[in-house]
């Protein structure tokens, strides 16, 4: 059955093309599996909660009419400001006025942060801990927009008169002349009732969300599907949470051969301006497949703070694949723990996740840099092969590999390499830091990462970051780690067609350069015809100086690494180190934007 929604609809609608519902809630409160749910362009001011699941042959399929213009939100103009004195402004709200959820009552973690957001013609202020941070702000120099951050607010409650005020600084504007939103809303899509199962969501835009900090506790984003599997969530524009934009919320944790285990398709969307996560999934996310999707800006605010923060969060990530999103402009690129195993984390594009460009390094904040510090791919617990093939890493720090068992082979990494080895690695090696080093002088090759044909691009740093990145791995050299359990997974080499040896090592196939003796140049071009590499590396990148790589148990049963990263079969047993088999896909377009 087709159900059509339309904002602009009378409320006595019965869903029909010639009476829709006004309400999306009102077709998920009767969405039966094999339902098409047709919502028309317009602002729905509510959270959708849908009632029933669909079925891995019959989905229950929720769509924009037209793209992104179907917009949920959870956020709502205010006026009545009341100014105070010079650019602070004052507002008061009943508390009645929150309903079942107050989010400026309700704290996002430990700090003073609360759940709820002030938006000022689309950007989200600052909020701080004290008035008086409100009439004198200071610079936050954490944040990509250090001069948005003196627009701050503070809120408290009034118990005598049951509500709730916020004291906003808008500088020289009136807010009750701009378009001032503040959220209302917990989340934008969520199912109330645990392990609804099979739905699509495609096309729309949800934004401003009021969620809290998602952990093992707590599995809301903006859209959120509370241990359900086998979602769809394609095509869709998801902005401006607090926390996170996608969870993929709580469930019995997987095996890898559990059959049962239906994951989840998250493809093809733009998902930004996040404080916590872009997508996260805690505690038995059933073997999600994200791919295709452009996530940036995700808490370059740095106005929440933890070690995970990431553009993809994944705890435990089991089965998990990765493959050919584009991630920039965020404090982290991935993050995965909690237990890895059989993830792949293929052909994608990182760069620009780290600080902004201008800080200065003092013995008074470094340890907040630090903690502030994040790098393309960070993974903790890696329990089996933990593959990440065919990458573009081009932040200031690319890896930092606090687990044993991590396979690198065919990527082009161009900034600062963290992993953990107890084999010895030469002091000052400008492309490798050891996190940590045992005292035992000699150990089998594959008790730590291994990196094969890969090509790695010194960088030379701005000063400051260089600066902070040697702190840092001092600061890491000193935690002792060791968490791998070793699985029976070998590397081997093509001798010639049908044939393999053992690699007696964990490098092999690299190519080195150094962007000082040798000029070479790595940027990303970005525009509306997709990302693009703006290098000179085919002036030194020789052809086919490689072998093939294969992973397995056997000679025989291992699998061979010969695609490239835009698909194409690497043909024979010599290969080009790095992403492309061919110096000339070096021009080729690494990501298409998606709107």
């Amino acid at each position: 059955m087709q159900i059509f929604v339309d904002i602009n609809a009378s409320e006595n609608g019965n869903g029909s093309q010639e009476f829709p519902f006004k309400y999306i809630q009102q077709a998920a409160d009767i969405a039966q599996p094999g339902d098409y749910v047709q919502v028309m362009p317009g602002e729905y001011h509510e959270e959708v909660h849908p009632q029933y699941s669909g079925t891995s042959d019959k989905p229950i399929i929720y769509a924009s009419a037209k793209q992104n213009r179907a917009i949920i939100t959870g956020a709502d103009r205010v006026t009545g400001w009341q100014h105070v004195a010079g650019p602070v402004w004052q507002l008061k709200l009943p508390n009645a006025e929150f309903g079942n959820y107050n989010p400026y009552n309700v704290l996002v973690d430990q700090t003073f942060n609360h759940a709820g957001e002030i938006f000022l013609n689309n950007k989200a202020m600052y909020e701080v801990d004290q008035l008086a941070k409100v009439e004198t702000p200071s610079e936050n120099k954490f944040s990509r927009d250090r001069k948005f951050t003196c627009y701050t607010w503070y809120t408290e409650q009034l118990p005598a008169e049951d509500s709730t005020v916020i004291y906003a600084n808008f500088q020289a504007q009136n807010p009750n002349d701009e378009h001032v939103e503040l959220t209302f809303r917990e989340t934008c899509f969520y199912p109330e009732k645990a392990g609804l199962n099979h739905l699509i969501l495609s096309g729309f835009t949800m934004t401003k969300a009021a969620c809290r900090w998602a952990s093992s506790q707590y599995n809301k984003g903006i859209i959120g599907t509370n241990r359900g599997q086998g979602w769809k969530i394609a095509k869709c524009d998801i902005s401006h949470a607090k926390c996170s934009g996608i969870s993929l919320g709580r469930n019995i944790v997987p095996t890898i051969d559990d059959d049962k285990v239906y994951p989840h398709r998250i493809k093809n969307n733009t998902i930004h301006d996040c404080g916590q996560t872009g997508i996260i999934g805690v505690e038995g996310n059933p073997s999600p497949i994200i791919e295709h999707n452009s996530i940036y800006n995700i808490n370059v605010r740095q106005n929440l703070v933890s070690d995970d923060v990431s553009a993809i969060n994944l705890s435990p990530a089991i089965g998990a694949k990765i493959l050919r999103n584009c991630i920039h402009d965020c404090t982290r690129g991935i993050w995965l723990g909690g237990k890895v195993e059989d993830t792949q984390i293929s052909r994608n594009v990182f760069y620009n996740n780290s600080l902004p460009d201008s800080f200065e390094v003092t013995n008074e904040n470094r340890e907040d840099l630090v903690a502030a510090l994040g790098e393309d791919i960070e993974i903790k617990d890696s329990m089996g092969v933990t593959l990440i093939d065919n990458n573009f890493l081009l932040s200031d720090c690319t890896l930092k590999l606090e687990s044993k068992g991590v396979l690198l082979v065919h990527n082009l990494i161009n900034g600062s390499v963290e992993w953990l080895s107890n084999t010895n690695v030469a002091e000052n090696d400008p492309y490798y830091h050891r996190l940590y080093q045992q005292n035992t002088p000699e150990s089998a090759p594959y008790d730590s990462s291994c990196f094969y044909n890969n090509v790695f691009i010194r960088k030379n740093l701005r000063s400051e970051m260089a600066k902070l990145i040697a702190f840092a791995h001092k600061q890491a050299s000193e935690q002792p780690i060791d968490n791998y359990i070793s699985d029976d997974n070998a590397a081997y080499v093509g001798l010639a067609s049908g044939q393999r040896s053992y690699i007696p090592a964990n490098k092999a196939g690299n190519i080195f350069m150094n962007d000082e003796q040798e000029d070479v140049k790595v940027a990303i071009d970005s525009s509306e015809d997709g990302v693009f590499l703006n290098s000179n590396i085919c002036d030194y990148l020789n052809e086919d100086t490689s072998r093939v790589i294969a992973v397995g148990v056997t000679p025989e049963t291992a699998r061979d690494f010969d695609t490239d990263f835009l698909g194409n079969h690497r043909e024979g047993i010599s290969v080009t180190a790095g992403p492309f088999d061919t110096k000339e896909e070096y021009s080729q377009r690494l990501f298409r934007l998606l709107f």
